[in-house]
């Protein structure tokens, strides 16, 4: 909030949505987190404006999970109970993210070293993948990052992830943060 939506804004007069990317979705969280987190940050400095989250995942199983956006009332323990009235929907014992958020996500099955990425992103939280990966398939990974960003796009990592011997793809910006 403090350092990347702040550069995302103002947008150009083409009305360009953000765009964001969430490569290696899991089950979802991250995505709806960061939807939520873009929300609260959006509606007192340019509210209205679009936003496209993409959640991908090798998983099928994972994506199908993050579509459904149902999970155990034990989340009460990770988020507020602000952001729980405000972003969820309490319904048989479990939380269901609201149209709002789930309208702005959409997940699909995407292996990142095979498949075509996503162009003109504005953000990638790739957080945890690469330390699954070997050097090789790293590198690959991050150069197909950095193809999906604009020049002005942001990556967010992981707390134990660089951009390895590739500091000249990605500058940083955070270092405690990982944001690149």
């Amino acid at each position: 909030k403090t350092e990347v939506f702040p550069n995302l804004l103002p947008r150009p007069q083409t009305n360009e949505p953000i765009r964001i990317w969430v490569p290696a979705c899991s089950s979802g969280e991250e995505a709806y987190s960061i939807a939520i987190c873009l929300f609260e940050f959006l509606e007192d400095k340019a509210p209205g404006t679009d936003v496209q989250i993409f959640g991908t995942d090798i998983d099928e199983d994972s994506i199908q999970t993050a579509r459904r956006g149902i999970y155990a009332q034990n989340i009460s323990l990770d988020v507020s109970t602000e952001r729980l009235n405000r972003f969820f929907i309490r319904k048989d014992g479990d939380y269901h993210i609201s149209r709002r958020i789930r309208d702005a996500v959409v997940f699909s099955r995407q292996n990142i070293l095979k498949d075509a990425p996503f162009s003109r992103i504005d953000l990638v939280s790739c957080r945890n993948l690469l330390i699954y990966l070997q050097p090789v398939a790293q590198k690959k990974v991050l150069r197909v990052i950095h193809y999906s960003l604009k020049p002005s796009g942001f990556l967010l990592l992981g707390p134990s992830e660089t951009v390895g011997d590739d500091p000249e793809l990605f500058s940083l910006v955070d270092r405690k943060n990982k944001i690149y």
